[in-house]
Parts: structure tokens; sequence; C-alpha cells
């Protein structure tokens, strides 16, 4: 791609979904020796900054529920993430990490960070901030 030819969307598209290929693989391969992957680490993070539920976590991460529902399940099984029954909706379930979790999270951030480092190490600061602010255009927070 000439660097001086203007990007259409599809480009851009076609780039993040490679990007996000990418990153995801290497994340993966990165994680493996703790028996975990990108969806558990995911989930983790969320939960560790205030995500309480699984309806949260499919609502933020835009998936599936029995996907999701796998996923806590795997990390309670390791005694990672703990859930307790609602006071207020005995058909809710209160997501948290156990001490383990946050341990094992801790460790698997030095992962995340080498993987983010490799991927966008090449970028200088003022492009990683348009490339921030550019996504955050596209996938707003909640």
């Amino acid at each position: 791609m000439d660097d001086h030819q203007e990007a259409t969307p599809l480009e851009v598209g076609l780039q993040l979904y490679r990007a996000y290929a990418i990153a995801t693989r290497k994340l993966n391969a990165a994680l493996q020796p703790m028996g975990l992957g990108s969806r558990h680490v995911t989930a983790m993070f969320l939960i560790r900054d205030g995500i309480r539920t699984h309806g949260e976590l499919v609502r933020h991460l835009q998936t599936d529920k029995t996907g999701m529902v796998r996923t806590i399940d795997d990390l309670e099984r390791r005694g990672l993430v703990s859930r307790t029954r609602s006071a207020d909706d005995r058909r809710m379930w209160l997501l948290a990490l156990t001490t383990e979790g946050s341990a094992t999270l801790h460790e698997a951030q030095q992962h995340t960070r080498a993987v983010a480092e490799a991927l966008f190490g090449g970028l200088g600061a003022s492009e990683l901030t348009a490339l921030r602010d550019g996504l955050g255009k596209v996938s707003p927070a909640d």
C-alpha cells in the first residue's frame, strides 16, 4: 500500500481485522504456557476493572453468552474467578477474581505488554495517540 495514497474505509477495516488476528495469535502463543488464552485474560482484565456479571461481559465484548459461560467455567475450575449469587437477584452470578486469579493476571499482563510492545513499538507517540483516538470513534466505550 502506497503511504501517500489516501486510505479507504475498506482498507482500514481489512487492516484492523489482520492486526486483530495477528495480535490474538501472538497473545495466545505467549499465554499458552500458562494454560490460558486471550479470551480468559480479557475476561479477567474486565472483571478486575469492575465488570461483575456474565451479561456485562457479553455486552462489553459483544460476544456470545455460551462462549462466555465456558470461559468463566474454565477460570472458575482453575480457581482464578469466583461466582457468587447476587443478593438482589438470585438468577444473577457475581464474578470476582480470586487471590490466585489476581496473581495470575499480573503474570499474564507481562505477556500482554510484551505482545503489545512487539506489535506497536514501531509507532511513535503521536501515531499511537492518533490510532487510539481514531479507534475510539469507531468503538466508543459503553
